[in-house]
């Protein structure tokens, strides 16, 4: 009688510990512990996905794969979080899998795989696998993987009506691998100068192989007016067209980030511009582009591009890649810089680009026939202060002034 009270009373123990811990048993493959938010919904089939994805919902998703056979629209969706067991995958075979549609406020994704399996290719619309279209607030997706190899698709995209407003996006630690279109793209493409979606951070996260269905393969486009961006401490390896691009930002810092190519085809580490069509300002501002870093070589465009910037700050950068290209760059300094060049020229200098200031920075060139400095006709005004400039082929020219009004 005493060992039956005895196992009684540690099998009750054992109860008591495993319902103060709060610990749940996954059934599904081999056996672990699965310990679920002490607040919130565990998911464990795609159905339970499906009618659980809805306002002021805290998930939990159990590994696996939740398979969508249609593109799940939330609409006018606040305050849900989502959140995955490692190995938790929502997938398809769908263009776009989750659809945030007219509002979306304080929503996060964290630690969850998307993956898109189609393989449609008809139309590059350039919508997303998860895709936001309208006004997004207060966005979170952290430790997330997208992939869709196949598909003509954008990893994660925002677009902006007239009458839409987006801010305070987070994207962190994800990874972006085999990715049809771009990775990640802001679309603010109205023919005016309202900022429609602000205050951005895409901060260590790792890019590779992008653009496989499409020739816009970029790992951030921020496109279209917009302010306030942190886009740093990122790797981008093997974009088709572009790594990081600035179209029409302005208060915007690009900083830390490495840049890297293993195929034969090249691409633009960073490329800043201007894409206002009618109205608005003509120049992009407080843009620092600094600390980056990386060798990009291959038969594509693989240049450094600064367009359209008034009050640049260039600085700490270390590129090896095509040329170094400024076109209508004013008031701007370019500061402390190592870039070896593998094309025609190295520092090339157009398009009205005056009243800006080199200064330290170390330009080689590493092929025949190149010019490793040349300022062109309408850029003028520009001061070239204690730089070192190297020709290393044979032929071509050290230093180019075809303006005449520039000072060395």
């Amino acid at each position: 009688m005493k060992k039956l009270l005895l196992i009684f009373t540690i099998l009750s123990l054992c109860g008591k510990l495993s319902i103060a811990q709060n610990y749940y048993y996954s059934l599904e493959g081999p056996q672990q512990v699965v310990v679920p938010p002490t607040t919130g919904t565990v998911i464990n089939n795609v159905n339970e996905l499906i009618a659980g994805l809805k306002s002021d919902a805290n998930l939990y998703l159990k590994a696996g794969n939740y398979q969508l056979s249609n593109t799940l629209y939330l609409d006018n969706l606040s305050n849900v979080t989502v959140t995955g067991q490692d190995g938790a995958v929502i997938t398809g075979n769908l263009v776009t899998l989750l659809q945030f549609r007219y509002s979306a406020n304080s929503i996060t994704f964290k630690n969850i795989g998307f993956n898109s399996t189609s393989n449609y290719t008809s139309v590059d619309n350039g919508v997303g696998i998860v895709y936001f279209d309208g006004s997004a607030e207060d966005i979170l997706f952290e430790n997330c993987d997208f992939t869709c190899p196949k598909v003509v698709s954008n990893g994660l995209k925002f677009s902006a009506y007239p009458s839409s407003r987006s801010k305070n996006i987070t994207i962190r630690k994800c990874t972006f691998l085999d990715i049809g279109r771009m990775a990640i793209e802001t679309q603010n493409h109205n023919s005016d100068d309202i900022p429609r979606i602000t205050d951005v951070k895409v901060t260590e996260c790792n890019f590779e192989r992008l653009g496989l269905q499409s020739p816009y393969g970029m790992a951030i486009s921020l496109s279209g007016s917009g302010k306030n961006a942190d886009i740093s401490n990122n790797n981008i390896s093997d974009a088709k067209d572009i790594g990081i691009e600035n179209a029409g930002w302005n208060n915007i810092t690009i900083a830390n980030n490495t840049f890297s190519s293993q195929t034969t085809y090249g691409y633009g580490p960073i490329i800043c511009e201007n894409e206002i069509a009618d109205g608005g300002d003509q120049y992009i501002r407080n843009v620092v582009v600094t600390g980056n870093k990386g060798t990009v070589s291959g038969t594509g465009n693989h240049l450094v591009g600064m367009n359209n910037c008034d009050g640049l700050i260039y600085k700490n950068n270390s590129f090896n890649a095509d040329a170094l290209f400024f076109g209508d760059v004013q008031n701007s300094t370019i500061t402390d810089n190592v870039h070896y060049s593998d094309g025609g020229i190295g520092l090339y200098v157009d398009e009205n680009s005056s009243y800006n200031t080199f200064e330290n920075n170390t330009f080689v060139t590493t092929g025949n026939y190149a010019d490793t400095v040349t300022f062109f006709p309408g850029s003028t005004e520009n001061q070239m202060i204690n730089n070192i400039l190297t020709k290393e082929g044979q032929g071509g020219t050290l230093y180019n002034d075809l303006d005449g009004g520039n000072v060395r």
